[in-house]
């Protein structure tokens, strides 16, 4: 026990000096210490700002077990029954929750949060293992990750992971929810603002639309090569193709075009090029269009008061699934950034069901369901695969830890250690090392965009092991490329997944169950064709002759 408080220690420390509560209370069922932690934590930090009245620290006791001496770390203690009676419970500043949650079924305990959510003014802090005990065995680890991002979807949180000497522990802060009021540019959505219950909906139809051709004003947010650019430069071309007016600005001292040089597009597939100065605003230069589309939540401050209509197709990013690096606290600068720019008065896109939930939970915002999409010419199937034994693909840099990559090398290891007979390929933008694995691996880095689709439809089955993605592209181009996919459900991929017909979809930390689907794929040729195919027709209704006027539709719906 005390070996995991001093490694807890720090980070509960840290949320205490950042919030700085006049009241806390603390729900556990270990002894005493985190009391005397809490008490000397706000001691110090009350000494620090010359508050002459103490705080208060109480507890629910989950044990019985407290001596004399560590009840006096607390100025009440209750019992356990003051959970189910929340309503008569006040308003703490702060909840700190220590390993509760896993001896608990995962809906109980996320009911549980919600209610304390309403009693607290601040955060509820939670600590809980990373692979909880399994509850239906004696003293088993369960195989499931049952805390994780995705779980919590919907909530206002940022969480962290903390190395303990008894293994690794999960860090979460929640915030209470905030009753904003809606916004007038959300009114037009209506019932389309709801998620659609099937992969193929279509937004709601305005009559007529498809007559009217748009003048377009893009803001491209960078040139870095990645599956949003890639995605928003194809969205481009089709609408100019479709006879729409397509404007693209960029903002930069040294780029001679607005489109990035690495892209495909040709001068004959915008209307437009503009470069702006660094420091200019684009306002001052988008003249005359109907609409204007940004793809970066950073550029929604800049256009709030912009008399065109404005458009951000949201994509998601790390802090809307609450990674900020480190636990955030309810006044820092990054938390109180995202609820000032996602309540500025911009229509709303989002790339999936999951976006969808996380703006209409934590910052009540309609938003109008507009998924990613493939060029389903571009990536295409082979006929026929020449692998001697089964390449096993994964994509993506080490770097970025929500990618999962070590999760991924540990079941390759398990599948390894059985006599699986296979190849890894890597693709990655930038180089690494690999430290403490077995697996050996053929690392392609920064392959140009031909490469990187002769790797998707030469391998023969997709590893995507992401704790959390907005959409999650990489095994949507390995369906269109004719490639069977395992996936980590990481939330994004929902939109268009289909578990047992077009992937196979597996829990968060399920090794078991990601090492017996990569035994199913490896050793049977036939279950990996009936993947493919399947997928291959998923991707065509992601095709952008399919999506783009989805596009159009969502356009003329906000006009």
């Amino acid at each position: 026990m005390q070996d995991k408080i001093q490694e807890v220690s720090q980070a509960v420390k840290e949320a205490l000096c950042n919030e700085r509560p006049l009241s806390v209370l603390e729900i556990s069922g270990f002894d005493g210490q985190y009391g005397v932690l809490i008490s000397s934590c706000l001691e110090s930090v009350q000494s620090e700002g010359g508050s002459a009245n103490p705080a208060r620290v109480d507890r629910v006791d989950l044990s019985d077990g407290l001596l004399p001496a560590e009840r006096d770390a607390y100025d009440n203690v209750y019992g356990s029954d003051y959970l189910f009676h929340t309503d008569e419970m006040e308003k703490y500043d702060m909840m700190i929750v220590f390993h509760l949650f896993e001896n608990m079924v995962d809906v109980e305990a996320g009911a549980l949060l919600e209610m304390l959510l309403k009693r607290t003014k601040k955060q509820v802090l939670v600590i809980t293992p990373e692979y909880p005990y399994d509850l239906s065995s004696e003293n088993d680890l369960a195989h499931v990750r049952a805390y994780h991002p995705i779980f919590f979807l919907g909530l206002d949180f940022s969480h962290e992971m903390l190395t303990t000497a008894e293994g690794r522990v999960q860090a979460y802060s929640f915030f209470p929810k905030v009753d904003y009021e809606p916004l007038p540019c959300d009114m037009y959505i209506g019932s389309n603002a709801e998620p659609h219950t099937g992969s193929h909906a279509e937004p709601r139809t305005v009559p007529h639309a498809e007559k009217a051709k748009l003048r377009i004003a893009y803001i491209l947010p960078n040139h870095t090569l990645t599956g949003g650019m890639k995605a928003l430069l194809q969205q481009i071309k089709e609408l100019t193709r479709n006879g729409h007016t397509v404007d693209v600005y960029y903002r930069s001292d040294t780029a001679e075009r607005a489109i990035p040089e690495w892209s495909h597009l040709t001068d004959d597939d915008v209307s437009s090029q503009t470069v702006i100065p660094t420091g200019a605003l684009y306002p001052n230069h988008v003249k005359g269009a109907d609409v204007i589309v940004i793809a970066w939540m950073q550029q929604i401050l800049e256009f709030k008061d912009s008399e065109i209509p404005v458009v951000l197709w949201e994509q998601g990013s790390s802090f809307l699934f609450g990674d900020y690096g480190e636990l955030a606290f309810s006044e820092s600068l990054e938390h109180l950034y995202m609820h000032k720019i996602y309540r500025a008065p911009v229509h709303i896109l989002a790339v999936s069901e999951a976006i969808q939930t996380i703006l209409k939970g934590v910052f009540n915002r309609e938003s109008q369901l507009f998924p990613n999409g493939i060029d389903a010419n571009f990536y295409f199937p082979l006929e026929k695969k020449n692998n001697e034994v089964p390449v096993v693909l994964l994509a993506g840099t080490p770097a970025s830890k929500f990618k999962g990559f070590d999760f991924a090398l540990t079941a390759l290891e398990a599948a390894r250690r059985v006599g699986i007979p296979f190849r890894v390929w890597w693709a990655s933008p930038a180089d690494f090392t690999l430290r403490n694995s077995s697996i050996s691996v053929e690392k392609f880095i920064n392959p140009t965009q031909d490469k990187l689709a002769e790797l998707f439809r030469s391998a023969d089955v997709l590893l995507s092991t992401s704790v959390y993605e907005s959409f999650s592209l990489p095994p949507l181009e390995a369906m269109a490329s004719g490639t069977a996919v395992i996936a980590a459900d990481n939330g994004g991929i929902n939109t268009y997944a289909i578990p047992g017909q077009n992937c196979l979809l597996c829990e968060q930390g399920d090794l078991e169950s990601v090492f017996f689907a990569l035994q199913h794929l490896l050793l049977n040729p036939a279950a990996r064709d009936a993947l493919a195919v399947a997928g291959r027709e998923t991707a065509l209704e992601y095709s952008f002759e399919k999506i783009v006027p989805r596009l159009e539709q969502c356009l003329h719906n906000i006009l």
